[in-house]
């Protein structure tokens, strides 16, 4: 069993320097990927090691915590004189789950910058929660009419969002989560999309897509390498998130996470906040955040943890839309461009013409990917311009 000093966040620099002028190597617990690398850090004298991105990792009751699992057996291979040490933020209600790990924590006595809360960031997002019943109702109703089809969806939602409201006024769901899943092209993204829109007009969308992610380094990506690490920054979903007024946030392609970002959003859902990698607590109660995924539902319930998918408030399946919802879609599309460039250059027909012609001239049969018709649209508004230039 180990000993486990933490520290406060005023604590650490001043911490870290004395730990450095005692002759320790400080190190992550993240950088024990391999017992090469832990031969390598003892080669070079005493360690000090900071496990502070590994404890959220630690939960017993949950098949998330592999990378845990790993680096906790290579942290019992480190020399006797190695130091354990973590930011009490990290330590804070995990006492229980650490108990297998640690048999003694005690705090730091060095004196550092004067004792202070835990920065916990508050922001001024628009949330489903501040609406008025009647406003509420009327952002629900367009949002049916802006998403083209998947009416199954959209009236699971309206109950989810009801209930959402309810249990969030008294401390019982701090968030709304939806897994949607589906083939790529039939709605997904665009339903977060709209939702954003109509909650806060004008505001970018949050989005995190984990198709653009490394699996290694998902975890420090998303909220920041720990403390000690070169070039330690805020991850993508603190900067995404400061960046804008949304009460929504889209997470692509969920299934291509790996299990450490799994357990961070198994926490986040339950609490409501998170910590990020340099101790600021960011407040999310309120939000709405959407998951997207391409896998088969075959895939979903093997890939998936079963307390994972517990969590999620919603779950649907975005079914391709049918032909009169494709024709939907290529009338509202090209109504809008056309609309658009009436307004700037004044040469088209009625926006109406433009549509039954787009109608007639696009085979909506051949395409089931909405993005692929809305190239497919804009190929043939494109071509019609040059048309009636020619005449």
């Amino acid at each position: 069993m180990l000993k486990l000093t933490t520290y406060r966040r005023g604590q650490f620099p001043d911490l870290k320097a004395k730990l450095e002028a005692d002759g320790y190597t400080y190190a992550s617990a993240m950088e024990l990927c391999s017992t090469q690398k832990l031969a390598s850090l003892c080669s070079e004298g005493p360690v000090a090691l900071d496990v502070s991105p590994l404890l959220p990792l630690l939960d017993p009751a949950s098949r998330l915590n592999d990378t845990a699992s790993v680096t906790e057996v290579l942290m019992h291979q480190l020399p006797d004189d190695t130091l354990f040490v973590a930011d009490e933020n990290a330590t804070a209600g995990r006492e229980y789950d650490m108990r297998t790990l640690f048999d003694e924590i005690e705090k730091a006595e060095i004196e550092g910058e004067p004792a202070e809360e835990a920065m916990r960031v508050e922001r001024g997002a628009k949330l489903l929660i501040d609406l008025s019943n009647e406003k509420t109702d009327e952002l629900l109703d367009d949002f049916d009419s802006k998403l083209i089809g998947q009416a199954p969806f959209k009236k699971a939602l309206r109950k989810q969002v009801e209930a959402f409201r309810l249990f969030n006024s008294i401390g019982e769901q701090p968030i709304l989560s939806m897994l949607l899943l589906g083939p790529s092209g039939v709605g997904k993204t665009e339903a977060a999309r709209i939702l954003s829109d109509l909650l806060a007009p004008g505001q970018p969308l949050p989005k995190i897509n984990f198709g653009n992610y490394s699996s290694k380094d998902s975890l420090n990506s998303l909220i920041g390498s720990p403390r000690g690490y070169i070039g330690s920054e805020e991850g993508e979903l603190t900067l995404k998130i400061e960046a804008s007024e949304s009460g929504v946030i889209l997470i692509d392609e969920f299934e291509k996470a790996n299990p450490a970002v799994w357990s961070f959003f198994l926490d986040l859902l339950e609490s409501g906040h998170f910590t990020d990698s340099q101790g600021a607590v960011h407040d999310l109660d309120g939000y709405a955040i959407v998951f997207t995924s391409n896998a088969p539902k075959e895939e979903v319930r093997e890939k998936f943890p079963p307390e994972l998918l517990s969590r999620f408030s919603l779950k649907a399946r975005f079914a391709p839309l049918s032909t009169e919802g494709k024709q939907a879609f290529v009338r509202r599309y090209i109504e809008n461009v056309a609309t658009k460039y009436q307004h700037t250059h004044n040469t088209l027909p009625h926006p109406d013409d433009v549509v039954n012609a787009a109608l007639e001239g696009i085979d909506v049969s051949k395409e089931e990917n909405i993005r692929v018709l809305k190239n497919e649209a804009r190929k043939w508004f494109a071509d019609y311009i040059n048309e009636c230039a020619d005449l």
